[in-house]
């Protein structure tokens, strides 16, 4: 059974046949392909090998699961209930534990950057409405610091050390070389540089390539016109930057 209360569309739905990719807690890749269903329930699927030597899987395992529609690439969180094994042939069983979500591809171009991003409790008063920062004088909570993989106009991914549950909110405060004046928040206090206040939604949070790391994926919102400006001219500026570089290596 897949998870949320809302009914899901033809493409959000995984089918016999489809083929797929299965990503570990480790971050590594194994393709197979659904080969049944049992009415609503678990999925069977073959038990992927490479060079004679099957995919590390156990019951009760969480994987995540990746399909394709003509749309983009959908992932669902799957978990192994049973294994079983025919003529010699590895066969697994698996539940959808939530519904598949489709894995934005953005048309904005991603700035591949090396900052650190804390990320903080998203706070909403029924008062004030919308609030980033509670008291002028009191921070939010501070969950982690993760290091930024990428920048966009429309979002950032991260590399953390938490699971974020998809469709959360939360806050994030960066520090860009030359965080432009029009995009300043009222800053988290820094003297090295002002900081930058952006409220974000998780669209993606996958495991990585070493075990407890995640690839985080969150889409902007709430941002102003301004605000979006400025970051579009940051990552405008950089991307010229290094275009002049590789152009003086050539």
């Amino acid at each position: 059974m897949s998870g949320g209360n809302q009914p899901i569309t033809e493409e959000e739905e995984i089918i016999v046949g489809d083929k797929v990719d299965l990503v570990t807690r480790t971050g590594s890749v194994h393709r197979t392909m659904i080969e049944d269903r049992i009415a609503n329930g678990p999925f069977l699927a073959g038990v992927p090998s490479t060079k004679g030597v099957h995919m590390p899987i156990f019951e009760n395992d969480d994987v995540y699961m990746v399909f394709y529609r003509p749309s983009g690439r959908f992932i669902a969180q799957m978990k192994v209930v049973a294994l079983e094994s025919r003529g010699g042939i590895r066969y697994m069983w698996l539940i959808q534990k939530t519904k598949a979500q489709k894995n934005q591809r953005r048309e904005a171009y991603r700035l591949p950057v090396n900052f650190e991003v804390q990320i903080l409790e998203y706070v909403e008063d029924d008062h004030k409405g919308l609030t980033f920062v509670p008291d002028d004088n009191v921070e939010p909570p501070v969950l982690e610091v993760g290091n930024c993989r990428d920048l966009s106009v429309t979002g950032i991914a991260l590399l953390t050390k938490r699971k974020y549950e998809l469709e959360e909110n939360y806050l994030l405060s960066l520090h860009l070389d030359r965080t432009p004046a029009s995009i300043r928040n009222r800053s988290i206090h820094d003297e090295r540089k002002p900081a930058l206040h952006l409220t974000a939604t998780v669209r993606r949070c996958i495991p990585w390539r070493t075990t407890n790391t995640f690839n985080t994926g969150m889409q902007f919102f709430g941002m102003t016109e301004s605000m979006s400006d400025g970051i579009a001219k940051y990552v405008l500026s950089e991307q010229q930057k290094e275009i002049k570089r590789r152009r003086r290596l050539i």
